[in-house]
């Protein structure tokens, strides 16, 4: 088997067998090789090396693609097993960057959202390190929501401040995470520059405020006795299968995650990548499997 036909195959299959030695080979098949290689050396480039594998011609080819799709672009829920999130009222996306520190940003479709913050929620390139870039949505029903692993509430101490900024700024804004394979629920709520409701499932000890509205509901449904964080742990079980953060964010904003988008979305505006100048060298797609345009 050539290379061609090895990375066609990849394509398929997966990715084993290629490393980064055989950049400029695939670069050479996709500017020159038949059809279904090239494309299939695109995908390889983007696995092995990442957006800075690519040569300007793809990064242009990619970019022309986005924009062409995007008026067409509809939002969808996006989860991606580990699911860190911001909800900030209203639609300025240059002013949460601002907050948020990031001074970067390109267009992308939910599809390349959803890559995004589905690799990195699996570690991304490098998972020794956070990584900053996030999908920031347009405004969809009066809110943006910015996903990705530096927005978690539970393990990312910037996220505190974040939210303070936003809801003094925008009013409202929430932080959350949501591990759709039972890794826990977090949420923390912000209103006019106050922290007013922390909640941790993995962490109650932190959890601070009074219960929200959708909180006593659920204790008062399940017969269970004071706010969550002092449950035990059946009953702290019980109270996140109906309580947990998609529902909250359902309640108090929009669940982008798992409850489904509302059946009259009115949507504003265009999706959009952010990141911060500190991130600006790193191929944010390398070592990913799975690509969405």
């Amino acid at each position: 088997m050539n290379l061609a036909d090895l990375v066609t195959d990849a394509a398929t299959r997966g990715f084993r067998g290629l490393d980064a030695s055989l950049l400029p080979e695939l670069r050479a098949i996709r500017r020159d090789g038949p059809a279904p290689a090239r494309r299939a050396a695109l995908l390889a480039l983007l696995h092995l090396g990442g957006e800075q594998a690519l040569d300007p011609a793809d990064l242009a080819v990619l970019r022309r693609l986005i924009d062409i799709r995007l008026p067409y672009d509809r939002p969808h829920t996006v989860d991606g097993c580990f699911n860190a999130w911001l909800t900030v009222r209203g639609a300025d996306q240059q002013g949460i960057m601002q907050v948020l520190g990031l001074t970067r940003s390109v267009p992308a479709t939910y599809g390349l959202g959803e890559t995004l913050v589905a690799h990195l929620g699996h570690g991304g390139p490098d998972r020794s390190r956070t990584w900053r870039h996030v999908f920031m949505s347009p405004r969809l029903n009066g809110w943006t929501v910015v996903s990705g692993p530096s927005c978690d509430p539970d393990d990312e101490p910037q996220v505190d401040g974040w939210i303070q900024e936003l809801s003094s700024r925008y009013g409202d804004a929430q932080a959350y995470f949501y591990g759709s394979q039972g890794d826990g629920d977090a949420w923390l709520v912000g209103s006019q520059g106050r922290i007013i409701r922390r909640f941790s499932s993995e962490k109650p000890e932190t959890s601070t405020g009074e219960p929200l509205p959708i909180e006593h509901r659920t204790l008062a449904r399940l017969g269970l006795n004071g706010p969550p964080e002092r449950l035990d742990t059946d009953e702290l079980w019980d109270f996140v299968s109906e309580c947990g953060a998609p529902q909250v964010a359902a309640e108090l904003a929009i669940d982008p995650v798992w409850t489904g988008w509302p059946a009259d979305l009115d949507v504003h505006g265009h999706p959009l990548i952010a990141w911060p100048e500190s991130d600006a060298d790193i191929s944010i797609l390398r070592d990913c499997h799975v690509f969405h345009i």
